[in-house]
């Protein structure tokens, strides 16, 4: 699938990821509109995609691919020979023969999907139709399965081929636009240009929604977030977090409510307002169970909740670690993948440790910046297809060119493969002496090695990323006693919660300005603080000694810490 659908249809093949197009799609549509560019961006939806779809269609492309004769007979028994029935009360009745369209839910769907769209890009690839060009750089369309984006030059004459090639589709394969729910997007310039949008027979929108996430030709404002608010209140919302204990709703967090974060991270920047609201309520539903606790009082940060468990948190990533991770996932695939998000950004900005001009866009410069924090964990390689730029990459045995013999206004934007030729270093005349000699003696690996890896390992994770975001933060000592292999997260986070001054005891109460009782209300006699209840009460102390027999023998009462190390040296 990967060599024989082009890359414009991202998901479901090998190394494609549905986001890459989104981000794609808003820096072109971010550059057409500072450079002024003639270019429209309309998305198409394809009325019932996959009912409609003609098999026989279907059936022809997999032969024009040199797809086996066996194999398409196979496909064929999968898609042809499929009957329906109709329940009632309880039983089936009849079976009814279908005649087009692919079974929604099945695995094999999207991948036949795939060719038949495209046999679209093919068409609209080998027609008259003017793409967006910028430079070397050129690209009509994306594609996520049936969702269509196409990006031409804004003139009637180029969108009346566009119709043709549409209609052209349409006739063969038996998918027709629904041109009702379809829609355009025009740059600044061009908003009082009325014929491109009649020419396509197309609404004009300022935003559209592309695979979920809001692109256009406008800066993205903290309104057109809202979808993502409203999916995470909802989500919190929706729940009775009474039932649920802080330990479960520590789980509902981690597991449901960070990947739909994590998507919206991967496909755009999150203004500094909707992290904060996230945060926000977040850390309500963890610790109060209600979204809208407003005025109740958090007795441990967020930023604390938010580090690893190795750091005195409880291993939720924080927005901020997610966009981190990502960003270095996606400087490892620009290095070691080739796709049109990876033409595009070594086009235009050419690489993320050079320094971003003026109108780099926020992802771009997010980018530069999480390059430049984690260089020291990244290993250039030099090969013959190495994409990294001659001047600006960490390549000369972790230095650059332009800083050890300043030489970026000379080859500006030039990779390193263009100096190589036939596994050897074929270095312009006119380069100093000294830098001849240095890049000489460094060793061109073959076309198979990646040209970038984390910290010398070929399988670096995203795991990995997320937690060198949080470097600089100490290790905790008891972690360990906490997080063992046989915990109990409902016991562990409590305990948890006692280490980091979590429990609203009397003391802690006070010192908030709430006037209660400090009196400790098991013995009464000294203030209720967290390491009074556990350890220093005599009630507590009587039931610790109860539990662990050995602590009788004791004499002082130990605090929490020191009874971590007590029972690490006495595992008897």
């Amino acid at each position: 699938m990967p060599l024989i659908i082009k890359d414009t249809q991202a998901g479901f093949i090998k190394s494609r990821i549905s986001t890459d197009n989104i981000i794609l799609a808003q820096e072109i549509l971010s550059f057409a509109n500072k450079e002024k560019k003639n270019l429209f961006c309309a998305k198409f939806d394809i009325r019932k995609a996959f009912d409609t779809v003609s098999r026989e269609f279907v059936l022809a492309r997999l032969e024009q691919k040199g797809i086996p004769a066996l194999f398409i007979s196979w496909v064929k028994a999968c898609i042809c020979d499929v009957n329906f029935s109709v329940i009632v009360n309880g039983a089936l009745e009849g079976y009814i023969s279908s005649s087009a369209g692919l079974r929604q839910g099945c695995p094999l769907s999207p991948y036949l999907f795939y060719f038949v769209m495209d046999a679209f890009s093919s068409l609209i690839d080998n027609n008259l139709f003017m793409g967006a060009h910028f430079g070397n750089f050129k690209i009509s369309h994306l594609l996520y399965a049936d969702d269509l984006l196409v990006f031409g030059e804004a003139s009637p004459a180029n969108c009346d081929i566009l119709l043709q090639i549409i209609s052209k589709f349409s006739k063969s394969s038996g998918l027709f636009m629904n041109l009702d729910k379809s829609s355009i997007m025009l740059p600044k310039h061009l908003i009082n240009d009325n014929s491109t949008c009649r020419s396509l027979g197309l609404t004009y929108k300022e935003i559209i929604n592309y695979l979920g996430i809001p692109i256009s030709f406008k800066r993205i404002k903290i309104a057109d977030f809202s979808p993502l608010m409203e999916e995470v209140s909802r989500k919190l919302s929706g729940w009775n977090a009474t039932l649920l204990s802080f330990a479960g709703r520590l789980q509902f967090l981690k597991f449901t409510l960070l990947n739909s974060i994590a998507y919206w991270i991967r496909g755009s920047i999150l203004p500094k307002a909707v992290i904060k609201f996230v945060r926000r309520i977040a850390s309500n539903f963890l610790f109060f169970g209600d979204i809208t606790a407003a005025n109740k009082l958090h007795f441990v940060a967020w930023d604390t909740v938010c580090k690893p468990k190795n750091k005195g948190g409880l291993g939720l990533p924080s927005i901020p670690a997610l966009q981190y991770g990502y960003n270095c996932s996606l400087i490892l695939r620009l290095y070691t993948r080739k796709f049109p998000l990876a033409d595009w950004v070594f086009m235009i900005y050419c690489s993320p440790w050079k320094p971003p001009d003026t109108k780099a866009t926020k992802f771009w410069k997010a980018l530069c910046t999480t390059a430049l924090d984690s260089k020291v964990k990244w290993t250039h390689f030099v090969t013959p297809s190495s994409p990294s730029s001659f001047v600006w990459d960490f390549w000369c045995i972790k230095n650059r060119i332009v800083d050890l013999f300043s030489l970026s206004s000379n080859y500006g934007n030039s990779p390193v493969s263009s100096f190589i030729v036939e596994d050897s270093w074929q270095l312009p005349i006119n380069l100093p002496s000294e830098a001849v000699n240095f890049i000489s003696n460094i060793f061109i690996h073959d076309i198979y090695r990646d040209c970038l890896v984390w910290e010398k390992d070929r399988k670096a994770k995203f795991k990995d990323f997320v937690s060198d975001y949080y470097k600089l933060l100490p290790l905790c000592q008891w972690d360990c006693f906490i997080w063992h292999k046989k915990h109990i997260l409902r016991y562990s986070v409590y305990t948890w919660l006692s280490l980091v001054g979590g429990l609203k005891a009397a003391v802690e109460l006070n010192r908030r300005n709430i006037d209660v009782d400090i009196s400790c209300s098991l013995c009464n006699c000294y203030p209720e603080s967290t390491g009074h209840l556990f350890f220093d009460c005599s009630y507590s102390h009587s039931v610790i000694t109860a539990l662990i027999l050995d602590c009788a023998s004791i004499l002082l009462r130990l605090n929490l810490l020191q009874l971590f190390d007590w029972v690490n040296d006495n595992p008897n």
